[in-house]
């Protein structure tokens, strides 16, 4: 009774409240909500009730169906920071029960969680812009925030068409690390998971006691506004060793890139970052260009070491200033790199590591090499455009009853660069501009990259000793590789030698212990690509099957002569390639016994002279194995 009650208010007023809205139904979803007469303030979030009507796709919705999305409490606050302006507000959600705890659940088929946001998308007179940065991060395989369009009723007053989407958190369908509790306070569990903001500090903000700055500026004659922000654990749940191991990881990452060894194998950045992820994160941030990317919202992850435990950024968030929407810093231009934008003067710049990464020739070369792989799939013009169209269909009607409650079509908001007078306007500057940057970003991101696909090789397979050396074809660690003039491998420790011998790689230890070694390709003097970690273990006291050198062995076994078979013996000291081949008195190749790679050990095979209708007469079995070769004699009767 209580809900019919306020239906009927709502019907019956609404023309006092709107008179130039009528709503009473509509294809999208519909979202209630009742503070019962209680402001929304900024913070804290205060206890209303919430229904969502919900009848499925191709279904009408209307405000007289029962509540069958959700029906019960939640907490509700204003969020953003210079979108508090707008008169068209975007709201925080928690999902409570009726004793005010947290609770889980499942809103417009989205997995369950408790934190929800309703983002009004208010200057974006699209609507569309964070849902296509966020489907463009999903569709390459980069969780970003799940949105379905809704319309919103607060308090009997109709407020528009809004995005409810999922808020960044730690769970399997979110951001998918480990989970960091307060037991986890030493070893591998202190490693992760992590989830850190970079963003604005206001005074008086909630988080504001839990951050710790950059140790670095943003240019170099101001002190660094840049700060990481806790978002998991939470200034209320991290614990202090928590937050000295993250400090201390991002600062060690931000100290890496501040020296001239910023790109080396093993003393620059690639240890700290997740490399494939950072390509993505930016591949996405350069395509929409949005004016805040890197600098505000940018949030990054880290889970255990055990995990990969590398920095990643993403997901993804509050991409509404993108697609050339704004009108200062040259965002409205669809030519240019965002990640090499000046620092800004006094306000909130992106790191200085930024600019590093993304000139570095290895990191350039993975993202002209991802975004060849993408440009015809995720980012495919056609593809996004039918996207764009097949989205406004579903959103006129509601758009329309949109425009009518904030009639700001024609009319400059901050911060529009075009201001479009009609929707379909808008729409057609959105279009105009992706065509234009995808053009652009071809045109700039070269075909002609270098590459090399690296393989993740477990050496352990291999019979390594001290004074040994172990041969492998290179191919045991590269796939592929494209546009490189040389290939070298490097360990800190010289006790460890790697180095390419023709298509081997050839590894010598020279005493026990453990090594890590990485492989180096250049296009000329420049680095173009570096390979992950290569771990070799040796344990002290370990003793070899074979002798350490002289060691290689080939015989035939008695009688000799035969026939019209023998059994020939071979020994290698250490894996590698092996061939096995028989020839007649003119040195003519009648038999390939062997051509094949071989672990170090002991062998037999057979040789029947009949399989290859050999005459009898005198032949010679010849063994080669990297720079080893013998060869014997043998006699064959008939």
């Amino acid at each position: 009774m209580k809900k019919l009650f306020l239906i009927f208010v709502l019907i019956v007023s609404h023309s006092v409240l709107n008179a130039q809205v009528n709503f009473t139904s509509s294809n999208l979803p519909i979202i209630v909500i009742n503070t019962n007469g209680k402001d929304i303030p900024d913070d804290p979030k205060i206890t209303a009730d919430m229904g969502i009507i919900d009848n499925g796709e191709g279904n009408r919705n209307n405000l007289t169906d029962p509540y069958n999305g959700y029906s019960g409490k939640i907490g509700i606050e204003i969020r953003g920071h210079s979108s508090q302006m707008f008169p068209k507000k975007q709201y925080g959600i928690e999902l409570r029960d009726s004793s005010g705890n947290s609770i889980n659940a499942s809103l417009l088929g989205m997995p369950a969680e408790s934190d929800w946001v309703l983002n009004a998308s208010y200057t974006d007179k699209t609507l569309l812009r964070n849902i296509l940065a966020y489907k463009l991060s999903n569709d390459i395989g980069r969780y970003a925030s799940r949105t379905k369009f809704c319309e919103v009723v607060i308090n009997n007053q109709y407020k528009g068409i809004y995005i409810l989407q999922e808020k960044v958190k730690r769970d399997k369908n979110r951001v998918n690390i480990k989970k960091l509790e307060a037991k986890d306070t030493s070893g591998n569990a202190l490693t992760g998971g992590y989830i850190l903001a970079i963003d604005r500090i206001d005074p008086g903000d909630k988080y504001f006691n839990s951050v710790f700055p950059s140790v670095y500026p943003k240019v170099p004659s101001t002190a660094s506004p840049i700060s990481y922000i806790h978002t998991y654990p939470n200034s209320d749940n991290i614990l202090p060793v928590q937050h000295e191991y993250i400090k201390n990881y991002v600062t060690q990452f931000e100290t890496s890139l501040s020296k001239s060894t910023y790109n080396d194998a093993f003393l620059g950045y690639y240890n700290y970052i997740d490399m494939d992820a950072f390509v993505d994160y930016f591949i996405v941030s350069e395509f929409v260009k949005s004016v805040d990317a890197y600098r505000l919202s940018a949030y990054m992850y880290k889970n255990r070491d055990s995990d990969g435990g590398k920095l990643a950024f993403g997901p993804m968030w509050d991409y509404d200033l993108s697609f050339g929407l704004a009108d200062y810093d040259n965002a409205w231009l669809s030519s240019d790199w965002q990640a090499n934008h000046p620092p800004y003067e006094g306000i909130w710049s992106a790191p200085f590591w930024i600019q590093k990464i993304f000139n570095d020739p290895v990191f350039y070369n993975k993202l002209s090499k991802r975004w060849k792989e993408l440009k015809h799939t995720v980012f495919d013009l056609n593809s996004l455009l039918v996207a764009i169209d097949q989205t406004v269909a579903n959103i006129t009607e509601a758009r329309v009853r949109n425009f009518t409650r904030w009639p700001i079509l024609g009319t400059y908001q901050w911060p529009e660069y075009y201001v479009g007078q009609t929707y379909e306007d808008e729409i057609l500057y959105l279009k105009g501009w992706i065509i234009r940057r995808y053009n652009w970003m071809d045109a700039n991101l070269s075909e002609n990259y270098s590459d090399v696909e690296w393989l993740q090789t477990d050496f352990s397979e291999f019979n390594f000793a001290a004074s040994a050396t172990v041969k492998m074809p290179i191919s045991k660690v590269i796939k592929t590789y494209k546009n490189i003039s040389s290939v070298e491998f490097k360990c800190q420790d010289s006790n460890l030698n790697a180095r390419v011998v023709g298509d081997s790689l050839a590894i010598t230890i020279s005493k026990e212990g453990e090594y890590i070694f990485k492989g180096i390709a250049k296009n000329g003097s420049a680095v173009v690509s570096v390979s992950p970690e290569y771990k070799i273990s040796i344990p002290t006291g370990v003793e070899t099957n074979f002798p350490i050198s002289n060691n290689f062995e080939l015989d035939q076994n008695y009688p000799n002569p035969f026939n019209p078979s023998t059994v020939i013996n071979y020994q290698l000291p250490f894996a590698g390639n092996v061939t096995l081949k028989v020839f007649n008195l003119l040195g003519e190749e009648v038999a390939a016994l062997v051509n094949e790679y071989k672990q170090a050990g002991k062998y037999s095979i057979n040789f029947s002279a009949e399989n290859y209708k050999l005459s009898a007469g005198i032949y010679f079995y010849q063994i080669v194995s990297g720079e080893y070769m013998r060869a014997k004699k043998m006699i064959l009767l008939k």
